[in-house]
């Protein structure tokens, strides 16, 4: 909640807000019939709701935000209505999504979850994003709409640089929605917007302004862009062209309908479980990586009190990983793929020399046609990268220390990365069955 402009009324502050906090009773927004922004005030211990155009509390006036271009543009439930449970609005979700959207049931089980989550952003530790990917035609655009129609107080936009929606993320939290983002102008401020824009302490500073960011976001991409630390932030959803003829458009008054209902039930979800999120204990979320694992808690948040679902969405994060699968450098694939040589053609040592590494790296470089060399200075940069510190000079020059840990490190490294490594110079017959890290299933090139 954020004061816009001090006026007073009765000796109290007029405070402008989106959302607050009131004794027993949460206020939110929300429109009335003639489109107009007014707010519902939700008594926790009863239930009831009631509607004003201000709320008077101890302390402070609260109206709704008074920039009418800003909210004439946010999406706002027009109604409050019953939900019997997670698990039924879940369902509805995704009937409303295979009406107008032709997407496998997995992701569309993965954008409903995500719809609930929105609705329960600022209780979350990050705001989850989704990117939409796929040629054109593909009905990446169709998705963004349907997921716009459903989430809480969507913004679309093509314009990520403008003042206006700076203030937006920081007044609203709203959730923005970005259609075609490649072509989205300044591309470096885009990018900074999306990397940090979804943890609750992220700030940007525009001129001798501050704006929060955090909120979350959809966007489309034609092709994933060549950044790894914005791809491993977002559940990917692969779009391919349809062949169905029985789709409906997003502005079908049926879908729109539909939408508006399906809000009503969320804005009372909302309301009901504001201070009622539990995440559950189910196995398997420890083996998710770190982003993806924020990502499955998010979202598991929102949908905790229905176990099933949550092992559902678990088992379709788990397959995310396929997707955010980040790339190296082909330096630091060589130089991996040396030390994997290394620890299996000398399984007995407990340190290589960073020339003998700069040598293997080298010859794995020529075999993928790479032009350029490293050095053992280079190799050394290379594994302070990769996590590998313990190192020590001898007078024959600089060693690499690899204990146990350091070798399991090599070989999830190397699954993470989709890292082939020549066979040459690696005993095939015997490194599965001496070493302990390694799968029955050979996974080298």
């Amino acid at each position: 909640m954020k004061s816009i402009k001090k006026r007073n009324y009765h000796s109290k502050l007029v405070v402008e807000t989106d959302f607050a906090q009131g004794p027993g009773c949460l206020i939110d927004l929300m429109r009335r019939s003639d489109s107009s922004p007014c707010f519902i005030v939700y008594e926790i211990d009863s239930g009831e709701v009631k509607f004003e155009d201000w709320y008077e509390l101890p302390d402070r006036v609260l109206v709704p935000p008074a920039e009418l271009e800003l909210m004439r543009n946010v999406r706002l439930p027009k109604h409050f209505g019953a939900y019997k449970s997670v698990a039924d609005l879940l369902l509805q979700i995704d009937a409303f999504f295979s009406r107008c959207v032709d997407v496998d049931p997995q992701h569309r089980f993965i954008m409903a979850c995500f719809v609930l989550s929105v609705w329960m952003v600022d209780q979350l530790p990050l705001a989850p994003y989704i990117a939409l990917v796929g040629l054109p035609q593909s009905g990446k655009t169709t998705a963004l709409k349907a997921l716009h129609l459903l989430c809480r107080k969507g913004i679309l936009t093509s314009d990520i640089t403008s003042a206006a929606l700076y203030r937006a993320c920081d007044q609203l939290m709203p959730t923005v929605f970005i259609d075609e983002t490649a072509t989205a102008g300044q591309r470096r401020t885009l990018f900074h917007l999306l990397r940090s824009g979804n943890t609750p302490d992220s700030i940007a500073f525009r001129e001798t302004q501050s704006y929060r960011t955090f909120c979350p976001k959809v966007m489309t991409w034609t092709e994933l862009p060549d950044d790894d630390a914005l791809n491993s932030r977002c559940i990917i959803i692969p779009m391919q062209e349809s062949s169905r003829s029985d789709l409906l458009r997003t502005s079908d008054p049926e879908i729109v309908a539909a939408a508006e209902v399906l809000q009503g039930q969320l804005l009372q979800y909302r309301c009901q479980n504001y201070h009622q999120l539990q995440l559950p204990q189910i196995s398997g979320a420890e083996k998710l990586r770190s982003r993806n694992r924020d990502l499955y808690e998010a979202l598991a948040l929102a949908i905790g009190e229905d176990l099933e679902s949550c092992t559902r969405l678990l088992e379709c994060m788990a397959q995310q990983s396929a997707f955010q699968r980040q790339s190296l450098a082909p330096n630091q694939s060589a130089i991996l793929a040396a030390l994997f040589q290394q620890i299996h053609v000398h399984p007995e040592q407990g340190t290589f020399a960073l020339r003998d590494l700069s040598n293997v790296a080298n010859a794995n470089l020529k075999r993928t046609g790479e032009s350029f060399r490293v050095n053992p200075k280079g190799v050394g940069t290379v594994l302070t990268t990769l996590g590998f510190h313990h190192r020590t000079r001898k007078n024959s020059g600089w060693v690499v220390w690899l204990d146990r840990n350091a070798r399991r490190r090599i070989h999830e490294l190397l699954t993470l990365h989709g890292v082939d490594v020549p066979t040459d110079d690696v005993p095939s017959k015997k490194y599965a069955e001496n070493c302990e890290f390694c799968k029955i299933s050979e996974p080298l090139a």
